[in-house]
């Protein structure tokens, strides 16, 4: 079998994430209610593992977008350890629902196409959005905090 690769033709993954929110406008805290995940994986060799390795990768983007926190004061950085720099834990995340889209075209005689860390990159991105919709205020920096969001409001 002739690989895309060996075709001269690239083989790309892809991934959609959409967020659902619930925002307290009073405070502008943030809860996220659930991620959803869409990924065009070609061919799906193991269906429960890929789609822990996707909702992982989803919850390493929603620590980014919502938790993790370098508290930069004029270059410096002040979280300094693992007190300060909160990361994610499976009481913090939100549902995860991921669709695996197979049929689109992979490598090699599996047709298979990696996925890993795909996940985490549109999580951010996905959250803002959903915050935005939800309140017509933009948050533009990360992570999306309730002073951030507060703040966002009362510019609306």
């Amino acid at each position: 079998m002739v690989t895309e690769r060996e075709q001269g033709r690239p083989v790309t993954s892809y991934c959609v994430q959409l967020a659902q929110v619930a925002v307290d406008e009073e405070s502008g805290r943030v809860r996220v209610l659930e991620v959803l995940t869409a990924v065009d994986v070609a061919q799906v060799v193991n269906g429960r593992a890929h789609r822990m390795q996707l909702d992982g990768a989803a919850a390493m983007g929603y620590g980014f977008a919502c938790l993790e926190d370098l508290d930069l004061r004029e270059g410096q950085v002040w979280a300094t350890t693992l007190g300060d720099y909160r990361l994610p834990t499976s009481a913090d995340v939100p549902r995860f629902t991921t669709v695996l889209v197979d049929g689109g075209r992979g490598l090699g005689a599996l047709d298979v196409k990696s996925a890993g860390e795909l996940a985490n990159v549109p999580t951010a991105a996905a959250i803002a959005n959903a915050v935005a919709v939800a309140t017509g205020a933009r948050v533009r920096d990360l992570p999306i905090t309730a002073e951030r969001v507060f703040r966002a409001l009362a510019g609306r």
